[in-house]
């Protein structure tokens, strides 16, 4: 056989060799994608166990730092004006505005009133013994939308995280100077304008307080 012959039965056995199989990117792409979803989720899940950076922030808004009530004495200890009962409709006058004790009506239906954000003032004979079961009354005089709006939600915020017995209304405070006033049993805080913190570290310090007479389940 001749060289020349040789190189033609070299290159007739190459033409007969199996193209090579192409490579297959998207399968590689597929499962490096998958790596990397499962990786983000382990790593998610360890944060939210605190295992690679701080636990999240308690559900809880009122156990912020600045709401602590720890040793300090919020709002004014009013007189024990009693708490007798009286007929429904029997005008009652009170020493202090707005009341925080006294006597009051008792009538299921009537008083105590029904714990929420009110639009209109209520009877003071009714609200009072709302105070004597335990419960916060926060009234307002003159507020702008603005501050309105963000003394309500604080209200219902409050309320919805371990504090129910709230009553919200507007209320003729008489002092021009005093547009918030909040009361407990024997307990009243008054405020020149909005201050979330000193009205929930006075809901915190005076909510079914000791002094209460007949603190109960809303």
């Amino acid at each position: 056989m001749t060289r020349r012959e040789r190189r033609e039965q070299e290159r007739a056995r190459r033409a007969r060799r199996p193209a090579p199989q192409p490579t297959r990117p998207r399968r590689t792409l597929y499962v490096a994608a998958g790596v990397v979803i499962v990786v983000a989720a382990l790593i998610a899940g360890g944060r939210a166990l605190g295992i690679f950076g701080p636990p999240p922030a308690p559900a809880d808004p009122l156990l912020a730092a600045k709401y602590d009530v720890a040793g300090a004495t919020i709002g004014t200890h009013e007189a024990d004006e009693g708490n007798a009962h009286v007929p429904v409709g029997q005008k009652v006058t009170y020493k202090t505005d707005p009341p925080t004790s006294g006597s009051h009506w008792d009538q299921a239906g009537v008083a105590p009133v029904s714990w929420g954000v009110k639009d209109t003032t209520q009877p003071n004979e009714a609200i009072v013994h709302n105070l004597e079961h335990g419960g916060i009354v926060v009234f307002y005089k003159d507020l702008s939308a603005g501050d309105l709006s963000s003394l309500s939600a604080l209200v219902r915020e409050v309320a919805q995280n371990g504090y129910p017995k709230m009553v919200l209304e507007p209320y003729p405070l008489k002092d021009p100077g005093i547009h918030i006033a909040l009361s407990a049993w024997r307990w009243s805080l008054k405020l020149p304008a909005y201050d979330d913190v000193q009205i929930v570290k006075f809901v915190k310090a005076h909510y079914e307080g000791p002094d209460a007479p007949e603190p109960q389940t809303p």
